[in-house]
Parts: C-alpha cells; structure tokens; sequence
C-alpha cells in the first residue's frame, strides 16, 4: 500500500481511527452498486481529509472505478465559475488515474493541456465531451452550465464503459439553504442519482440535502464518521506532535483529547500552532496558555468566527446572536422556546430559520422546533461563546478576558481529568443493560444483602457453583434502547457513563403492559452504602422517571461496596434491586458467556407447509440427526414425538399468513435442541407457558403437556411475528 499523498493533508501513517469507515468506502469502490454511500459526518471530525484519504487509496489500489474527489464550498463565485472549475478537475483527474499519474492531479492545466495528455483510447471521448461544455458555455445560460458540468462523471463513464465513483465533499455547504441554487443542484446530481458515488455531508444536514433532492435516505449505505475515541485521539496526537518536534506528556495528552473531544480538526489546529510559536506542552499550564491563545485570536477563533459569521453575515445581528446564546446557556435548561429567540434577534421569519438551521446543523445549538437549546459540548464552544460575550457585549478589557478564560480552564483542568478517570473506572451499566435479553440468571446477584449473607468471604469459584445451583432466579427484560442519564435528565444532573436508562420489554413481548424501563446508577461510597444516601439516590431516579413520565420503572443501584442493613430496608420500599462491584462483574460474566455460548457442531434448518401431514416428514429427519448422536430408541420416539406435536400445535395456529412452520435442529455437546416456529398475530386464547387452560378441553393446552413430558427442557415464547416452541433432549443414556 502506497503512503504517498496527493489530496490527504496528513500522512497515511498518521490518519489513525477511521479504519473500519475506509475500509466501507474502499469495498463499496470495489464493485460499486446502484446506491449511494453516505458519510454522515460530525462537525469538526476530519470529514473531508476522510474524502481526501479514500481518494489517495483508490487511486493507488487502482480499482474497477476512477475516483473523482471535489470540495463544494460557500461563496465560490458564480455558478458558472463553479461550474468549469468542476469540469476542469473531473477531467485532470480522470486523466491522471487513466495514466497512473498522481502528480498530474496537482498540476495546473487548461483544457487544452488536460485534453492533450489523455491516453489515446480516452481522447476521442474527451475531445467530444470538451466540445459539448464549449457550446453549453457559449450559450450563457449558467444553470443549464452547471448541470452539464455536474453530470460530466457519468456522461463520460457512459461513453467510456468505465466506472467513475465521484467522491462529492459538502460539508462546507452547511449554512446553504435548500433555496441555494448550488445546493439543490449539487443534492439533485449526486444524491438523487442511481448511479455509484460517495457524498460526504455534516449528519444533521444530511436529511436537508435528502429532502431537497427528493431522495430516499433508507436506499442509501450510510458511514457514520464521530469524534475519535480517547485512544485514537491519543495516538493522533502524538503522530502529530512528534514530527512537529512539540513537547508533551502523556498527562498534556490526555487534558487535550479531553478538552478538544477527540476533534481531528481542533487536535491538528493546536499542534500547528504549538510548532509554529515554538511551545512546549509539558504542564498543563502550558496548554491552557496556548489554547486560549488559539481561543481569543488563532485559529480556534477563526474557525467559531467564521461560522457565526455565515450564520449571521451582519455584526450587529451576530452580537444580538452572541447575546442570545450566552444568555442561554446561563439558564438551567440552557433552552427557549423558537418565538423567544424569534424576537430577541429580530430578523425576518426566513432569515431567522435559515439561522437556527445553521445553528443546528452545525451542532452549536439543538432545534427540535418548538424550542432552541444552547449546545454545551464540546467545552472550547462554550469557552469561545464565553470569551465573544466578554468582548464584544459586555465590553470587557481584552486583558482580563484572556486572564478570566485562562484562570477558568486551568481550574477546570483537573475536573476535566478526574472525570476522565471516573468515567474509565466506571462499571459500564449502559452496556451492562444493553446485553439484557430476557436471559434468566440467580435473584441473588441484584439483592447485594441477600448475596453478602450467602457469599461474603467465599472464592469466586465457590460462589459460581453456588450460583448455578441457586433456583430463585430472574429473567431479565429485552433491552431495545439504552441512553445515558445526562441526556434525559434535566433536574437532575448526574454523572456522564454512571447513571443509564434501558428501555425495553418484559419477555421480549411487544406490548403495553409489558414494556418496561431500568434506571441503574452507579453511587460512590467507599464502604457499604448508607441508609441516607441510598434513600437520595432513590428520590433522585424516581424524579427522573416522573419527568420523563416513564410508567414501569425498575431501579438497580449498584455500589462497590455493596449496602449496609438500614439501606436494604430503603430499597425494599422503593422495590429496587442493588448490587457490589463483584456481583456486577460476576453478572457481566454471566450475560457474555451466554452472548458467546459455544456455536453449534452441527445446525440444519427446514421449512415445511402445514398440514398434509408433513410432520411426518420432520419426524423421519429428527429421527436421523438423533441417531447420528447416539441417541437411545426411546429417547428418539419421545423426541419425534414431541415433534409432531409441536408441528399440530403449530398447524392450529390458524391465523399463520404463509402456512409454514420453520424448524432448527442443533447439535451441541451433550444436546439436541429442536426449534419449531410459526408466524402470525397470537389468538387471544392462545395458553400460557405452563400449558392449556385447566379445562382439559384444550388440545393444544394438552399437546404443550404432553411436549414438556417427553423433552427434558421447554420454552415457548412469542416473537416478533409468532410464536416459538424451543425443546432441549440431553443425551444421557445410550440405552
């Protein structure tokens, strides 16, 4: 793989964390389908020097399709001027990757030299193609220009039998309305088209740029680029540093990543700035005196000046707007509703959308249209927004605006830090609770009392086989939905990564009554937990709750320490469970043991039509993959048995859509396990898992009793559209 660059900004080497995301782009490149790929890309997360890198690679992976990377930005000239410098960079780099020729890419050239190094196979096709954009611009009229030039790449791939992927970069179009003729016509040609491309544009402008083309988003592959994680942040950080002869720390490292939020863009920004006035990053002192540097007059300030700017191109609209940000931001739901900020800013109803679009799109602020709220994240927003208010509304001394920002974030820094530290100490519940799958698992390990009476003292050996043996067990809900505390709760504050809501269903049942909401938190007490502070973490999740206006609320507290006698008495009035660090680590053990439970020898799968007797049919085949395991003729009969009755069960369902019943036969171990499904709505008397109705009158109810009988384990459960009968023979006697 070749490292040299021709559009990346950065080395190969050095474009760390995108892995996974280049690796979708360079497959879709390889045979290109007739759908479009997407990036949908957080503000600030290095979205184009992604287009730029993906290039790079194709060109030199020479696949099946050309690539043709180009940047739309704001306020580039007319549309015609935007138009034939289109043009002119879809055929250069045509050319060059026709010739293998990277630096042809990069090399100023008329039309008339583009032409003139051409492969001869492609010259006829690009002389014509020439001739065409001469007489669309001869005609003078700029839209008809414009959409010529944009739809060059297929013209010519037509013409050619070659594919073209054009790579299409809009993330700078962001504050464009769908009114601009650029961005309708730019969203029309590659968003909208069936043919192959990769179109790159900010996440909450996506939907815009569907809209506006009239195009369907759910026919689309879509690549979500995010802020980098800490250890790629990290990792970018020090390539950067390194080559630039910066001095850091692996402390200086971590406060940046922190305080930039992994942004690629801000990380690069602030290491350019360090090597060009020649700055160490040894203290954190150090860094704090650059950033607000970088803040009040680098390049971090261009950058927020820039896009208030666009939001709001006249100074004295852009002051009201800072005022009205900050002033948001002081209140404690850091929100307003749309017609307060309608008339604080005082411009015209369109104006005013076109604003809050930008605002939103360019994650600033959040729009859900009734309201506005001020986006607190990442921190050198907030710490910018601070410093303009300071200058430009409150008229403060530049001097103390620099003096006040840097005392500020040098008493935030160890905060920042110790959050970090906190968050990575962390149990993990919002992943915890993602893995609940109606898994049932011992009562003891989310009753911390229960479990210290029982196993306190004992190895973690004895107290498995302990647990195994436990016959008072839970099953866990269906968790479909798991958000962080911070993003619903407004009251009440907590702590980011300790504190989660899953949202899901008792026994995977699709209904009312059965949907159900956990709220886990994770308190800080160095020995068991007391009475007084289980009792406010209580009030404090159940207030989430009432505001949230959940109806089935579970609350799980989770301790290190567990919680004293008095606390177990608080929980039992508020019915929550409770656990220690070690009960949650032998519970997480449990969930991925069952995740990753050992896959199958063998696995068959067969679908047979209902009635007709066919179950005769699944008879003789179960019969077959018994006897291939040893299993003994009795064992063999109960098993086929089983089977047509699951299969008559199955067959009077009668409100199945496609008369099938779908079968699975696997082999594990010491096992068969043999799975029966059919679809369709479940009949309102349909009968419990234990089986009938106690009336004797029901031959299912009596089919279900007979089954339970005749296999050592039986499960029957409903699904997303049916029902599921799934029944477990041991392998105990060969006899």
């Amino acid at each position: 793989m070749s490292n040299e660059r021709i559009f990346g900004h950065i080395s190969r080497d050095n474009f760390v964390g995108r892995e996974a995301e280049l690796r979708q782009v360079l497959s879709y490149a390889a045979d290109p389908p007739q759908r479009k790929l997407l990036i949908a890309a957080a503000p600030n997360s290095g979205g184009s020097e992604f287009l730029r890198q993906a290039y790079d690679e194709l060109f030199f992976r020479r696949t099946q399709a050309a690539p043709f990377y180009f940047e739309f930005t704001p306020a580039a000239g007319r549309l015609a001027d935007v138009a034939v410098t289109f043009f002119r960079a879809f055929l250069q780099q045509y050319v060059a990757y026709r010739r293998v020729d990277p630096s042809l890419c990069r090399t100023p050239l008329t039309l008339h030299d583009i032409v003139e190094s051409a492969l001869p196979t492609d010259y006829e096709a690009i002389t014509s193609m020439l001739e065409s954009f001469e007489r669309e611009r001869a005609s003078g009229d700029e839209p008809a220009l414009f959409r010529f030039c944009l739809a060059a790449p297929q013209k010519l791939a037509a013409t050619t039998k070659r594919t073209v992927l054009p790579l299409i970069d809009c993330l700078r179009l962001a504050s464009e309305t769908s009114e601009s003729s650029l961005l309708t016509e730019v969203a029309k040609t590659f968003v909208r088209s069936s043919e192959p491309g990769v179109f790159a544009a900010l996440r909450r402008q996506m939907p815009m740029m569907s809209h506006t083309a009239g195009a369907d988003l759910d026919a689309a592959d879509v690549v979500h680029l995010d802020y980098l994680s800490d250890l790629d942040a990290n990792t970018l950080l020090a390539s950067l540093t390194q080559p630039a002869r910066v001095e850091t720390n692996e402390q200086t490292r971590d406060l940046i990543v922190q305080q930039l939020r992994g942004s690629p863009f801000f990380l690069a920004a602030l290491t350019l700035a360090a090597r060009q006035k020649h700055v160490a990053l040894n203290t954190f002192l150090d860094c704090q005196r650059l950033y607000v540097d970088e803040l009040l007059g680098g390049r971090l300030h261009r950058h927020f000046a820039n896009l208030l700017h666009q939001i709001a191109p006249q100074a004295q609209t852009r002051r009201t707007l800072v005022r009205v940000l900050f002033d948001s931001g002081q209140s404690e739901s850091r929100k307003a509703s749309v017609w307060t900020w309608k008339k604080r800013l005082g411009v015209d109803g369109a104006e005013f959308e076109r604003m809050i679009d930008a605002l939103h799109v360019y994650e600033l602020a959040n729009s859900s249209g009734a309201t506005v709220e001020l986006n607190a994240q990442p921190s050198v927003w907030m710490d910018y927004l601070q410093a303009q208010y300071q200058l430009e509304v409150a008229g403060e001394a530049r001097a103390l605006t620099v003096a006040n920002t840097l005392l500020s974030t040098l008493k935030r820094a160890p905060q920042t830090m110790r959050r970090k530290y906190r968050r990575e100490a962390a149990i993990g519940l919002k992943d915890l609770l993602s893995r609940f799958n109606c898994q049932e698992i011992p009562a003891s390990l989310l009753d911390y009392n229960r479990f210290a009476a029982a196993h306190r003292g004992v190895d973690t050996e004895t107290v498995n086989a302990a647990l195994d043996a436990e016959a008072d067990l839970i099953r866990l809900p269906q968790i479909v939905s798991v958000v962080d505390c911070s993003a619903v709760a407004t009251s009440e504050p907590t702590e980011e990564g300790r504190c989660a809501i899953g949202h899901g269903f008792d026994a995977a049942e699709y209904a009312d009554e059965n949907e159900t909401v956990w709220i886990a938190a994770e308190i800080d007490s160095k020995l068991e937990a007391s009475a007084e502070l289980t009792r406010e973490w209580c009030e404090r999740l159940e207030k989430i709750a009432r505001e949230a206006k959940f109806h089935r609320v579970k609350l799980w507290l989770v301790s290190p320490e567990g919680f004293s006698i008095e606390a177990a008495e608080i929980l039992k009035r508020h019915d929550a469970h409770s656990s220690s660090r070690r009960q949650v680590d032998l519970l997480a053990a449990r969930l991925a043991a069952a995740t990753t439970e050992a896959i199958a020898v063998d696995e068959y799968e067969m679908v047979i039509p209902m009635g007709m007797d066919t179950e005769l049919i699944a008879a003789h085949t179960v019969e077959q993959i018994a006897r291939r395991i040893k299993f003994g003729p009795e064992a063999i009969n109960q098993i086929k048995l089983a089977l047509v009755e699951a299969c008559i069960n199955a067959t009077e369902h009668s409100l199945s859509p496609d008369r099938k019943i779908y079968q699975r036969f696997r082999i594990e171990d010491d096992k068969l396990i043999v799975t029966v499904a059919s679809r369709g709505v479940l009949p309102a008397n349909l009968p419990g898992q234990n089986g009938g109705n106690g009336n004797g009158k029901s031959r299912r109810g009596w089919g279900l009793k007979l089954i339970r009988t005749l296999m050592d384990e039986v499960e029957f459960e409903r699904v997303d559209d049916g029902t599921q009968l799934r029944m477990t023979k041991y392998l105990r006697s060969k006899g």
